[in-house]
C-alpha cells in the first residue's frame, strides 16, 4: 500500500477515539529496504503506527512528502486495509470534534525542511545539523525544531481564540486587546529593529524578535520600548483578532463575536489546486491571518468556515482554487442564505479561471510571494453582482414491457398498467412541446381516452374483489370524481378544438361574446385542468397501492413515472460560467474520464491543457457529433430558432470560456446584439462548429456562429440515446428530454478595478510625499530623547500655557 493524501506531517497525541482500522502490518524501512513489524491504527483520516499495540504518540504518515510502503500478512486482510484507506480518502468532512479541535488547538504544524543560512532550534537553541540544515519547521509560525526536540516543544504556535493568549492578554478600561505574539531568532538576512532602526538577528545564536502578527522586529534591549498592543500589521482589516474568538456553542464549535476589523476575511483554499501548490498558499495565509479563519476545502469543506462566519453581518470570502471550488462555495452560500451578507473574491489556481479572469484577478497565481499585496488589493475591489442559472432537467421516461400479472381468475386478462403510462407519458410530453393549438388539443384528447380506460379497467378490479367492500366503495367514488373532471375537461377541449387562435388584444367588447371568434382557451388553463386530472389519478392510484388481494397489487405506477407538468422540473445543477451540448461537452467528459482513471497524467496545469488538446485533435477526424441540429432543438425566450449544420450549442453567462476564450466573439454591442455581461440577466448562445473553430477562437473574434441572446433557454434532446452536456466543465451524459436553463439568483463578487487602485496608488505616493517619516510609538520620556534642544523647550512651554489655561478654567467653573 502507497499511502498518499494532502495531510500535513504531525507529531502529537492521538486525537479522541474514532478507529476506522488496527492491525499489525510490515513496514518498509529506507535502510536496505527491509521490512519489520509495525502495530497500525487508522484513526480518521490520519494513520498511526508503534512497535506495540499501546500508541500512545504517533506520526502521521499519510502525507505529500512521504510514501510508505506497507504490506499485509494475507491477500484478504491487504485488501481490507486498501478499502479502509480508500474510505477516508472519500471522506468530505472529519468528524466536527475532531476538526474543531485541531483547528484552534494552537499546536504545531510540522514538515519537514531544508535551511541554506545557519538556522537554530527554538527548543534546545542549538543549531541544525548539516550543510543545508535539516529539522522541522511548522508551517504557521516558523518554529525551528530537531525531530528529537518536536516533542517537548509547547503549544505555543499562532494564537486562534482568546483562551490561547492566557495570561498575556491586555486589559484596560477600553476593553480587552491582544499584545504581541514574539518569536526568538531566525530573523532573515535584511531584518531592522523597528525601534532603533539598526540591524537584526544573528548567524551565531538565537537572538532578538520577531512579532507574529503584525510582523515586527526588535533586538533585545530595544523590546520594552515597543507598545505593548499589537496593531495587527498590514493584514489588520482582514484578520479576525483572537480575542473575537471567545465563546464556544452548546456543540463545541468556537463562536467568533463581531471584530474589530471593518471587513473580516474567510479564506478557503483548495489544497490540491494548482499542481498541489494549494498547500503552500494556505501556509502562507495562515502565516498572514488569523490560522481560525483559513481552511482547506479538502479537509471539511466550506461549511465548517461559512459557520463560523455566518452571524457577521458582512464578510467576505476568498477562494483559492478552480471554477469548480468557486461553484462548491457558491452552492452552500446557497444553502445557508449568505449571498446578501458575503462578497467573494477568487485566486485563481485551478487550470481555466474562467471566472477569476472576468473578475480582473487574472488566469493563474503560483507565486504565494504575492500574497500580501493581493489582500491590499481585495481591500480596494468594487462588488458587481453575478448571475446564476439553474439548469432543470426533465427525462423522458425510458419504455418498459408490461409486466403479465397472473391471474386467480384465467379467464380475466391482466391489468397491463405499464401501457398507460406509457400513454401519459407520451400524451402529457407533446404537450408539453408543441406550441400548436391543433397538437395541443388533439394530444389532450388522446389523454384523455387513455385515462378513461384506466379508470374503467381499475373499477373492474374493484369489482371482482369482494372480500373488502367498504374499500371497493371508496374507489367506486375516486373513479366518479375522476369521471367528472375527465368529463369537464373533454368539453372545454371540444368548445377549443372549433376556436380560432386570435390574440387576445386584438378583440374588441361586441365580439367578445360570440362563439365563432371566441380565442383559443389558454395553455395555463389546460394545464391547470390537466393538474387537476392528475391529482384526482394518483388519488386513485394511492388507494390501489394499499391493497392487499391480488388486483391490487397490479395497479402499481411509480409517480416518477408520470412525467411533471409546467414548472414542475428538477434544478440537476447551477451554472456559474457557461454550459455546453454536444463537442464541448464531450472533451470535457473523455478528460474527467481520464483524470479519474490516470490521476497522475493530469496533476498540472500543462498535461491538463496537453489532454485537452489532444481529444480536441481526435474530433478533428471523429466529427463524433456531427449534424448535432438534427437530434436537438433550441428555444430562447420561447421562440424556436433554427440551427445551422453544427457539432455543439455553448450557453454563455461570462465572456470567457474554456481557459480564456471570448467565444462570443467581443465585448461591445453592435446593430443585433447588446455587450455580454455577467450581470445583465442575459445569457448568450453560440454555435460550435468543430474543434477548429474553438481553437481559432482563442487568437482571433469569430462572430458569425452568434444566435441569440436571451433570458431563457431551453434545449430538446430527441432520438433514443443520451448526448453529453457540461456545466462549468463538469460533464455528464444527459438522456433524452428537456433541459432548461432559467435565472436562479445573483452572488456579489470581488472585482478589481485597476483605474481606481491606480488613482489611489497615485494619491497615497503624493501623500507620502508631502509628509514627514512617521516616527514609532514611545511613551513621553521616549519621545524627549528624539527632539531638539529647540524643540524641548518648545514643548515644555506649551506644557506650562496649557496648564495655566487649565487652572483658570476650573476656577471659572467653581
Amino acid at each position: 500500500i502507497a499511502a498518499e493524501s494532502g495531510s500535513n506531517l504531525i507529531l502529537s497525541p492521538i486525537p479522541p477515539p474514532h478507529i476506522v482500522k488496527e492491525g499489525l502490518l510490515l513496514k518498509q524501512t529506507s535502510s536496505f529496504q527491509r521490512w519489520k513489524r509495525r502495530y497500525f491504527k487508522l484513526r480518521g483520516r490520519t494513520l498511526y503506527y508503534a512497535k506495540d499495540s499501546k500508541v500512545k504518540a504517533g506520526v502521521s504518515v499519510i502525507t505529500p512528502f512521504r510514501k510508505l510502503m506497507l504490506c499485509a500478512e494475507s491477500r484478504k486482510e491487504m485488501e481490507d486495509w486498501i478499502s479502509a484507506l480508500k474510505s477516508v480518502q472519500k471522506w468530505e468532512t472529519y468528524e466536527a470534534s475532531q476538526f474543531n479541535m485541531e483547528h484552534f488547538s494552537g499546536m504545531h504544524n510540522w514538515y519537514a525542511c531544508s535551511h541554506a543560512r545557519p538556522t537554530f532550534c527554538n527548543v534546545c537553541r542549538e543549531a541544525l545539523p548539516g550543510v543545508t540544515s535539516h529539522g522541522l519547521s511548522c508551517e504557521v509560525c516558523k518554529f525551528k525544531a530537531h525531530k528529537r526536540c518536536a516533542v517537548r516543544s509547547t503549544n505555543n504556535c499562532k494564537w486562534t481564540t482568546l483562551a490561547s493568549i492566557g495570561n498575556d492578554i491586555i486589559e484596560d478600561e477600553d476593553g480587552v486587546s491582544m499584545p504581541h505574539q514574539w518569536l526568538e531568532g531566525n530573523l532573515p538576512v535584511s531584518a531592522k529593529c523597528v525601534v532603533c532602526d539598526r540591524n537584526c538577528g544573528s548567524v551565531r545564536r538565537l537572538q532578538d524578535w520577531r512579532c507574529l502578527w503584525c510582523k515586527a522586529i526588535v533586538h533585545n534591549c530595544c523590546k520594552e520600548q515597543l507598545g505593548k498592543v499589537c496593531p495587527l500589521g498590514q493584514c489588520k482589516v482582514s484578520i479576525i483578532p483572537p480575542t473575537a474568538l471567545n465563546s464556544i456553542d452548546s456543540d463545541g464549535f468556537w463562536k467568533a463575536t463581531i471584530p474589530s476589523c471593518s471587513s473580516p476575511l474567510l479564506v478557503l483554499v483548495n489544497s490540491k489546486s494548482g499542481d498541489n501548490q494549494g498547500v503552500k498558499f494556505l501556509r502562507r495565509f495562515k502565516q498572514l491571518l488569523n490560522p481560525a479563519q483559513v481552511f482547506d476545502l479538502m479537509n471539511g469543506g466550506p461549511q465548517l468556515g461559512l459557520r463560523l462566519f455566518q452571524k457577521f453581518e458582512t464578510f467576505r470570502i476568498l477562494v483559492c482554487g478552480g471554477d469548480g471550488s468557486v461553484g462548491w462555495v457558491l452552492s452552500e452560500l446557497d444553502k445557508l442564505s449568505l449571498h446578501k451578507q458575503c462578497q467573494l473574491g477568487v485566486l485563481p489556481l485551478g487550470t481555466g479561471n474562467d471566472l477569476a479572469r472576468v473578475l480582473g484577478w487574472g488566469g493563474l497565481c503560483d507565486d504565494d510571494a504575492q500574497l500580501l499585496q493581493i489582500l491590499e488589493k481585495l481591500e480596494r475591489a468594487t462588488t458587481k453582482m453575478l448571475d446564476r442559472w439553474s439548469v432543470m432537467t426533465y427525462e423522458v421516461p425510458t419504455k418498459q414491457t408490461p409486466a403479465i400479472v397472473k391471474e386467480e381468475d384465467p379467464s380475466d386478462s391482466p391489468l397491463q398498467i405499464t401501457q398507460y403510462a406509457d400513454s401519459v407519458a407520451t400524451h402529457l410530453t407533446k404537450i408539453l412541446d408543441s406550441d400548436k393549438h391543433s397538437d395541443v388539443i388533439s394530444s389532450a384528447k388522446f389523454l384523455c381516452g387513455t385515462v378513461n380506460d384506466f379508470v374503467a379497467e381499475v373499477g373492474k378490479a374493484y369489482e371482482r374483489a369482494t372480500e373488502n367492500k367498504e374499500e371497493a366503495d371508496v374507489m367506486a367514488k375516486k373513479c366518479a370524481m375522476l369521471n367528472e373532471k375527465l368529463d369537464s375537461l373533454v368539453k372545454a377541449l371540444s368548445e377549443d378544438a372549433n376556436a380560432q387562435l386570435v390574440p387576445s388584444e386584438s378583440i374588441s367588447p361586441d365580439e367578445s361574446d360570440t362563439d365563432q371568434s371566441r380565442p383559443f382557451r389558454s395553455r395555463e388553463q389546460l394545464m391547470l385542468r390537466a393538474n387537476s386530472l392528475k391529482k384526482a389519478l394518483r388519488q386513485i392510484i394511492d388507494q390501489a397501492e394499499k391493497g392487499n388481494s391480488s388486483p391490487y397489487r397490479q395497479i402499481v405506477i411509480a409517480k416518477s413515472e408520470l412525467p411533471p407538468l409546467l414548472g414542475s422540473r428538477n434544478e440537476k445543477c447551477v451554472m456559474n460560467n457557461y454550459f455546453g451540448i454536444g463537442l464541448d461537452a464531450k472533451i470535457s467528459l473523455e478528460f474527467n474520464n481520464k483524470r479519474d482513471e490516470h490521476p497522475k497524467k493530469c496533476s498540472s496545469r500543462t498535461k491538463n491543457m496537453m489532454w485537452y488538446g489532444v481529444l480536441g485533435t481526435k474530433e478533428l477526424v471523429q466529427k463524433t457529433y456531427k449534424n448535432l441540429e438534427q437530434r436537438v432543438q433550441l428555444e430562447c425566450d420561447g421562440v424556436p430558432m433554427s440551427l445551422p449544420s453544427l457539432q455543439g450549442l455553448a450557453v454563455l453567462n461570462i465572456p470567457s470560456y474554456a481557459g480564456g476564450i471570448n467565444f462570443w466573439g467581443g465585448t461591445k454591442e453592435d446593430n443585433n446584439f447588446g455587450a455580454p455581461s455577467f450581470d445583465d440577466k442575459k445569457l448568450e448562445v453560440v454555435a460550435v462548429f468543430g474543434s477548429m473553430q474553438m481553437a481559432m477562437s482563442r487568437v482571433i473574434n469569430l462572430q458569425h456562429h452568434r444566435i441569440a441572446q436571451c433570458r431563457q433557454v431551453k434545449i430538446t434532446i430527441l432520438g433514443d440515446e443520451g448526448v453529453p452536456v457540461q456545466v462549468d466543465g463538469e460533464a455528464w451524459i444527459q438522456p433524452p428530454g428537456i433541459v432548461q436553463i432559467v435565472h436562479k439568483n445573483r452572488a456579489q463578487m470581488l472585482t478589481r478595478d485597476r483605474a481606481f487602485e491606480s488613482t489611489l496608488k497615485s494619491w497615497e505616493d503624493k501623500r507620502k510625499g508631502d509628509s514627514r517619516p512617521a516616527r514609532p510609538r514611545l511613551n513621553s520620556q521616549q519621545s524627549m530623547e528624539y527632539l531638539t534642544e529647540e524643540e524641548c523647550a518648545q514643548v515644555q512651554q506649551l506644557g506650562l500655557v496649557a496648564d495655566t489655561l487649565i487652572n483658570r478654567c476650573v476656577c471659572v467653573c467653581l
